[in-house]
């Protein structure tokens, strides 16, 4: 199989992207990216990242892609948890404390300690379809507490729609109290279940 084909037949099989590194695993000469390029047969759409030409663009895909130390939280979370009935206006991620955020000013970047990057990881489908890293609903709840970011209108719609998809309460009473809010989650837990 040449090269060319190599690449784009791994492009099909992986959502139509492909990086830098990939190709090197492939054991492929990445003069065939550029190649492709000036043929118009992929299209870069950032620093070592290629997408086949009739891919909706993922821009939270291709994030992780460029910075796969990145794990989507804040508003992010919420709209990909389906826990906001608003659109997603400004990314936002955490990345480890030591990480070098110099060169990333497309998004929010918040330097984090272990316990609050690493708690509650997962990986959810964006819009388009591709897995990306993010918190799951229990940490989400914590994160909304921590902040208090939201008025009572979005905080009410986050509950419902968390509630509504079966809530871990382990995971959230394990979240609530390393990240310091269990009160403020069982207060609200137990005002929302009168009802």
């Amino acid at each position: 199989m040449g090269y060319v084909n190599k690449i784009l037949e791994y492009m099909q099989k992986n959502q139509g992207y492909i990086t830098n590194k990939i190709t090197k695993e492939l054991n492929v000469p990445t003069i065939y990216l550029t190649r492709l390029t000036k043929s118009k047969e992929i299209i870069k759409v950032n620093r070592g990242i290629y997408v086949l030409p009739h891919i909706f663009e993922d821009d939270l895909y291709i994030y992780y892609l460029r910075y796969n130390r990145i794990i989507y939280t804040g508003n992010t979370t919420l709209v990909l948890n389906g826990m906001s009935n608003q659109s997603l206006k400004s990314i936002e991620a955490n990345v480890p404390h030591n990480y070098n955020t110099h060169r990333i000013n497309s998004f929010i970047v918040n330097r984090v300690n272990d316990l609050q990057y690493n708690l509650g990881k997962t990986y959810i489908e964006t819009e388009f379809g591709n897995k990306v890293p993010t918190y799951n609903k229990e940490r989400v709840l914590c994160d909304i507490f921590i902040t208090d970011s939201l008025d009572n209108q979005a905080l009410n719609y986050a509950i419902k729609v968390a509630r509504d998809n079966t809530i871990n309460f382990e995971y959230l009473y394990d979240y609530s109290k390393q990240l310091n809010v269990y009160e403020k989650i069982r207060f609200l837990l137990e005002i929302n279940y009168e009802y």
